[in-house]
């Protein structure tokens, strides 16, 4: 009786010690996806922050003007921020303070003049800038006018 009972009892504690093993090694594996997830995270936050974001709007002005707004989205400083708009004749650029810096969550505007009768309804607009994470971005946007 007493071998029964040593029997069923080690077998009882081989089977919990067994089941902590491959549970702990299941919660070690899912921790350490946790960091792994965790660590990416924070990086591309630390990326993010390292970055300026451009783009731009337009909006009606007076006389058939238009004002391309242009601001920056990120989280960075975006140094000589330089909008490049292609010249047309059914159009006139009045100011365009570029190049220059662009502060986050701020913008910059760009006049255009009165527009004739058959001016182009979108143009392509480009962007050259440098921040933080690279010195060298440039971007392009289509924009209606």
């Amino acid at each position: 009786m007493d071998t029964l009972a040593i029997t069923i009892s080690s077998a009882a504690l081989a089977f919990s010690i067994f089941t902590y093993l491959k549970h702990d090694k299941k919660i070690k594996q899912q921790s350490s996806l946790l960091n792994k997830y965790h660590l990416e995270k924070i990086e591309k936050e630390k990326e993010e922050e390292k970055k300026a974001i451009i783009e731009a709007n337009v909006i009606s002005g007076q006389n058939g003007s238009r004002i391309v707004k242009v601001y920056n989205k990120g989280k960075s400083i975006a140094k000589n921020l330089n909008v490049k708009i292609p010249q047309n004749d059914s159009y006139h650029i009045f100011i365009n303070p570029c190049p220059i810096d662009v502060r986050p969550q701020n913008g910059i505007d760009i006049r255009l003049g009165a527009l004739t009768e058959n001016h182009p309804d979108k143009i392509e607009i480009e962007f050259e800038w440098s921040d933080d994470y690279s010195k060298h971005n440039n971007g392009k946007q289509m924009i209606q006018i």
